[in-house]
C-alpha cells in the first residue's frame, strides 16, 4: 500500500520536473494548497490499493498524477494534457534506462531486480534525481522563463520520438525478463527503431535550420545593437550642437558690434577674415541630414565621417523621399553595408589618384533608386570588390550577403559594375 503511494509520489514529481523546468508551465504558488493535493493523491492511491479497484498497478498510479499535476497547473489545462503523452513516455523512458544502469551498478540480475519492490521504487526516483544532479551543475534548468511552445510539427516529432524509444525500451525490458508476450519483438523492434532513426534525422535536418536562422537573427541582433548605438551618438550630436546655437546667438550682438567697428574704421582685410571665421564656425553647427530617418542618416555620417578622416572625397546629391514604407532596420542595413565597402574600397586605392565616393539618391516611378559610386584598384572586379579583403573571413565577408538577403526580401534590384577604377552599385526597391 505505502509502495503505490510512494509510486504516485515519484511520477507527480516527475511529471512536475518536465512541465515545470523543460516545458516551463506555470504552477499555482499557494504551498498549502499544492501539498494538500499531492496528500490526497496519495491517499487516493492507498485506497485504490485497499479496495483493489484496479488490475494494473500503473493504470491509477498515472490517472492520480495526470489530474493532480492538472489541478496544479495555473490555466493551460488543454496544453498540458496534450504534452502529458511527451511526458509520460520520456520520464518513463530515463526511468527505465535508469533501472539497467542501477541493476549494473549492484550487481543484481535484472528478473530480480524488477521483481524486487524496493529496487523499482529506486528506479523511478531515477529521473528526478539526475535532473536534480544537472540543476545543481546548470543553473539555467533552476531560471524561470516563458513557456516553451512547440508547433505542431515539433509537437509530433517529439511525441513520435518518445512513444518509439518508449517502445524499444519497454521491449528490451521484457526480452531481458524472458516475458513471453515479447516472442515475435523484432518485428515491433525494428519498426519502432526505423521510426526512432527517421526522428532523428529529422531533428538533424531541424536543428540545421535553426542554425541557420539562429545565424541570421544573430546578425540582425548585431546591426540593431549597431544603428541603436550610431543613432544614440547622432541625436547626442544634435543635442551639443543645438547647445553651440544658442551659445553663438547669445553672442551675436558682440560679433555685430565688431563687424561694424571694422566698417566704421574701413579696415576691409580685418572685416574679410572675420566674416570667413564666422563662415567657418556657423559651418561647425551644421548637422548634415542625408535621408531626414535619423537612424538612417547616424548610419551614413559615421562612414562620412570616416571617408573625410581617410582623406576621402565625398559627395551627395538627390533627394530622398520624405516617407517610405520601407523599414528603417532595412535602410541602415543597405547603407551601412554599401558604404562599409565603398570607403574600405577607396582606402585602397593606389597613391597619385582620386578617393572618391559618390552618392545619389531618388525615386523613380515611385520606387526607390540608390546610386553608389568610389575609386577602387583598376584590377578589381564587380565580383571580387565585396568580397572580405580582411583576414578574419570566419567574422567578415557577410556584407553581400545582408545586402543581397534585403533587397530580396524588398523585392527590388541590386547591380553592380566595375570599370576603369569605378565601382559602381545601383538598388531600385
Amino acid at each position: 500500500m505505502f509502495i503505490w503511494a510512494g509510486d504516485y509520489l515519484t511520477n507527480i514529481l516527475s511529471y512536475f520536473i518536465v512541465y515545470r523546468w523543460i516545458f516551463r508551465m506555470p504552477f499555482r504558488k499557494n504551498k498549502p494548497f499544492c501539498i494538500g493535493v499531492v496528500c490526497t493523491g496519495a491517499l487516493l492511491m492507498m485506497g485504490v490499493k485497499v479496495l483493489g479497484l484496479f488490475e494494473k498497478d500503473n493504470v491509477p498510479v498515472t490517472i492520480l498524477a495526470l489530474l493532480s499535476i492538472l489541478v496544479l497547473i495555473e490555466g493551460h489545462y488543454l496544453i498540458a494534457l496534450l504534452r502529458f503523452p511527451i511526458a509520460f513516455f520520456g520520464a518513463g523512458v530515463v526511468n527505465v534506462l535508469g533501472s539497467y544502469i542501477l541493476a549494473f551498478l549492484f550487481r543484481v540480475p535484472y528478473g530480480i531486480f524488477m521483481r524486487t519492490e524496493a529496487w523499482v521504487f529506486l528506479a523511478m526516483c531515477f529521473f528526478p534525481v539526475v535532473f536534480f544532479v544537472l540543476s545543481l551543475l546548470f543553473k539555467g534548468l533552476r531560471k524561470e522563463g516563458e513557456m516553451v511552445h512547440f508547433s505542431i510539427p515539433q509537437y509530433l516529432l517529439a511525441l513520435a520520438g518518445s512513444l518509439c524509444m518508449f517502445i524499444i525500451v519497454g521491449i528490451s525490458q521484457g526480452v531481458v525478463q524472458g516475458e513471453t508476450q515479447y516472442s515475435d519483438w523484432p518485428r515491433l523492434f525494428g519498426i519502432c527503431l526505423a521510426s526512432a532513426g527517421v526522428v532523428f534525422s529529422g531533428l538533424i535536418i531541424w536543428q540545421s535550420v535553426i542554425e541557420k536562422r539562429a545565424l541570421q537573427y544573430k546578425i540582425e541582433n548585431e546591426y540593431y545593437q549597431f544603428c541603436l548605438k550610431r543613432q544614440e551618438e547622432h541625436i547626442n550630436e544634435i543635442v551639443e550642437n543645438d547647445q553651440k546655437i544658442r551659445r553663438f546667438r547669445h553672442d551675436v550682438n558682440a560679433h555685430l558690434t565688431a563687424l561694424e567697428q571694422c566698417i566704421q574704421s574701413n579696415d576691409a582685410d580685418q572685416l574679410k577674415a572675420y566674416v570667413n571665421r564666422l563662415r567657418v564656425e556657423t559651418k561647425k553647427l551644421e548637422v548634415q541630414k542625408f535621408t531626414g530617418l535619423v537612424a538612417v542618416d547616424a548610419i551614413i555620417s559615421e562612414w562620412h565621417q570616416k571617408a573625410l578622416e581617410a582623406g576621402i572625397t565625398w559627395e551627395w546629391d538627390g533627394r530622398f523621399p520624405e516617407r517610405t514604407e520601407i523599414e528603417t532596420f532595412d535602410l541602415c542595413v543597405i547603407f551601412s553595408n554599401l558604404l562599409s565597402n565603398a570607403v574600405e574600397a577607396a582606402r585602397q586605392v593606389e597613391d597619385g589618384r582620386e578617393k572618391k565616393i559618390h552618392v545619389s539618391c531618388g525615386t523613380f516611378r515611385e520606387k526607390i533608386c540608390i546610386r553608389i559610386s568610389n575609386t577602387c584598384k583598376e584590377d578589381v572586379n564587380a565580383k571580387g570588390i565585396l568580397s572580405t579583403t580582411k583576414s578574419d573571413r570566419g567574422n567578415h565577408g557577410f556584407g553581400l550577403m545582408n545586402i543581397q538577403n534585403t533587397v530580396e526580401k524588398l523585392h527590388g534590384e541590386f547591380k553592380k559594375s566595375a570599370d576603369q577604377g569605378i565601382f559602381q552599385v545601383e538598388i531600385v526597391f
